[in-house]
């Protein structure tokens, strides 16, 4: 295969018509460029005596677009770059004695690559660009690649001779010779794919089609090298991916001086001689500004190395400044340094959003690193790395953190104490929490984060919060972005439901909450007129997407204030095909919207104590009174069993010992006969007597039994 086409990825993007963008990359053996041009043109690349001159073939010359040349790459092999106002071809003079070595990698994208040393013999790019033959716009078209020219001139020529060959004594071995050579020419530049005769392979062809994630990207991959032509070189070894510990040790820089001293050294003698700006002293700046956490400062520092540097730091001084003024850096080249020794894990730490599970992590090379900072910079970055850690259950790592933190002079214990509310909260010490997350808040109440998990803990508990925090946050909210904005809203809706302003935590837009957090709240701790405002859906309605477990809790409040039909529209579709503990809250409910049938049906097959109770509930209401009975007897309900036997009118088994009101009842239900030898008027007494000892009975019994479906 052509392994050089491997190398191009990211970066190189389709050009704009009639424009030729321009592209570089510094690979430290050789310089890149990379040209896009419109069309599919031919193209030219010849010497000048300056170095080459690159041109187009067609009826114009395309508009070199050179204006991202010069920020990945310095002038030490590529002095100078330009287009020459009249042909628009465009030159390339050399700083270095060095060669260009020219490749098409796809249509319109020709790469130049610059590397030290003389050319190889074969190259056909090292001739005069004067010499070679015009194109029609006045720019020499590249001539074609000659076999024969690479042959010694010393060496025979074999003539054609006609198909077919009749060779006789004539030996052909030195046509298969040539051939052979070039051939093995061919292969070592990369130009023509070797490949064994023998049985074809089994697996499918390569599908060489684009695909929608296909990107180009100017750079070298691990083990794979551009040969020159002409040439067999081995594969470069991957090298290391850490940074040495020297070039990254920020605890080094300061060297135990002063931080004025260290800042009036880092503003001078950054010019040399001709008021070129000197790169040592620039590199020295930088991390001297570094070691104070100055990032804005040391990235413009670094932009003063106009004539550009290789060292390799600058890409690593340039991510630092961004992660020290507490930045996302995209591009960082620390990106892969997790599992380093010395401080470059540290600086990998920071750059990543979250820490990975699992062992590719060097714990304590981060943990060393950190130590060593200086105190100002542990104050700045501790809690932010300290969350890293706890994101990964690692609270050990967490408490060494924090106790560096607090160690340093001028500690900022806001800082400490919103550390340890995040850490309770984390452990689950909702209490713990919120007496941390109440301390940060009163040593400093306008940072957000205080208040966000003061929120927090008080949402793990339901417990009610003081109105003003929903208020305060409101306030800061303006000044947040990103993920912290996302934040603060979730806790000011959940602030204003724990202080009892339910309508004003809609109105708050829980768009960028998770309902269940909102409607758990609403649910236990709002008032009924609340609840019910926001709880009461129409029957089409389906309930807001909540979890299970919060749509239960809903259901249930609005089937104890008696709202049954809007309970069932919070628990959704159920019939009998559903699982047992949808059902049994189903039939609670069609119970009592006055559909007993329908909350049979539903209790069909569900067991449990709570189950018999409802159905015998329903039982009663449909008037059967025997399956009402047995199924309260079921449920271990004997006295509920007895009083639906009385309801039915059977007082006869009622127990002698009974008390009132039951006996007196018993004793009313059960016809005595008239006494043969009082009068009439004694009976009439008598009748008196019992009517009003009946009406008695009957007014006990109404005011202190249940109903036989009561409980």
């Amino acid at each position: 295969m052509i392994y050089a086409l491997l190398l191009l990825l990211l970066l190189v993007a389709p050009a704009r018509a009639e424009t030729a963008r321009v592209l570089s990359g510094e690979h430290g053996a050789f310089t890149r460029l990379v040209m896009e041009l419109p069309g599919a043109p031919e193209w030219t690349l010849g010497r000048t005596a300056t170095g080459y001159a690159f041109s187009a073939r067609g009826e114009t010359q395309p508009d070199y677009d050179l204006t991202a040349v010069w920020q990945r790459i310095p002038r030490a092999r590529l002095a100078d770059l330009a287009v020459d106002p009249a042909s628009g071809v465009l030159s390339l003079d050399l700083g270095c004695d060095c060669h260009i070595f020219p490749f098409e990698y796809d249509t319109g994208i020709v790469v130049l690559d610059i590397k030290e040393g003389p050319a190889p013999e074969s190259s056909a790019f090292e001739a005069d660009f004067s010499s070679q033959p015009a194109p029609a716009n006045g720019t020499k078209p590249a001539p074609e690649y000659s076999w024969i020219a690479a042959i010694p001139p010393d060496r025979p020529v074999v003539a054609a001779l006609p198909l077919r060959l009749d060779t006789g004594t004539v030996s052909l071995e030195p046509l298969r010779d040539e051939l052979l050579e070039q051939i093995a020419k061919g292969a070592a530049d990369g130009l023509v794919d070797m490949e064994l005769p023998g049985k074809p392979t089994e697996m499918p062809a390569s599908d060489r089609a684009v695909l929608p994630w296909s990107n180009i990207r100017i750079g070298e991959q691990p083990g794979v090298t551009v040969t020159n032509p002409g040439a067999l070189i081995a594969e470069d070894i991957p090298p290391d991916s850490c940074a040495a510990i020297e070039i990254v040790d920020l605890a080094a820089w300061g060297e135990g001086r002063m931080p004025h001293d260290l800042l009036v050294e880092a503003r001078s003698g950054l010019f040399g001689e001709f008021d070129l700006p000197d790169d040592a002293t620039i590199l020295r700046s930088a991390r001297q500004l570094l070691y104070l956490g100055f990032g804005v400062e040391a990235r413009q520092t670094l932009d003063m190395l106009s004539m550009g540097s290789a060292d390799e730091a600058v890409a690593l001084y340039l991510s630092m400044s961004r992660l020290v003024d507490g930045e996302t850096d995209p591009t960082t080249p620390f990106a892969a340094m997790l599992e380093c020794a010395g401080p470059a894990a540290l600086w990998a730490a920071l750059a990543h959003d979250r820490l990975p599970a699992g062992p590719g992590v060097n714990r304590d090379a981060i943990l060393q690193a950190f130590m060593a900072l200086p105190a100002h910079l542990r104050r700045h970055l501790g809690a932010e790395l300290a969350e890293k850690f706890l994101a990964r259950d690692d609270s050990e790592a967490v408490r060494m953190i924090r106790d560096a933190m607090e160690r340093s002079p001028e500690v900022d214990e806001s800082s400490v104490a919103l550390l340890d509310a995040k850490t309770s909260l984390h452990e689950g010490d909702t209490e713990a929490a919120r007496s941390h997350a109440e301390a940060a808040v009163a040593l400093d109440g306008n940072r957000a984060g205080s208040l966000v998990t003061l929120v927090e803990a008080h949402f793990r508990k339901l417990q009610p919060i003081d109105p003003g925090i929903a208020d305060a946050l409101l306030a800061l909210r303006g000044e947040a972005g990103g993920d912290e904005l996302l934040e603060i809203d979730r806790a000011i809706v959940l602030a204003l439901a724990l202080s009892n302003r339910t309508n004003a935590a809609f109105e708050a837009g829980p768009t960028s909450l998770d309902l269940s957090d909102l409607w758990q709240v609403v649910q236990a701790r709002s008032s009924d007129d609340d609840f019910l405002r926001h709880a009461v859906l129409p029957a089409e309605a389906s309930w807001p997407e909540v979890a299970d477990e919060v749509a239960r809790a809903t259901a249930d409040r609005l089937l104890a204030l008696g709202f049954a039909d809007a309970a069932l529209v919070w628990l959704g579709p159920v019939d009998a095909s559903a699982p047992p503990e949808l059902r049994l809250p189903a039939a609670r409910m069609q119970f009592k919207r006055g559909d007993a049938r329908a909350a049979l049906t539903l209790l069909e097959g569900v067991p449990g104590t709570e189950a018999e109770e409802v159905r015998a509930q329903a039982l009663l209401q449909l008037g059967d009174l025997p399956g009402a009975r047995a199924a309260l007897a079921d449920a271990g309900e004997s006295e509920a069993a007895s009083r639906v036997e009385l309801w039915a009118g059977n007082w006869a088994n009622l127990s002698p010992q009974a008390a009132d009101p039951w006996r007196a009842a018993a004793d009313l239900a059960q016809a005595r006969p008239a006494s043969e030898a009082s009068g009439l008027l004694d009976r009439g007494n008598r009748t008196v007597k019992a009517s009003l000892a009946a009406r008695d009975a009957i007014k006990a019994l109404l005011e202190g039994v249940p109903s036989p479906g009561e409980n």
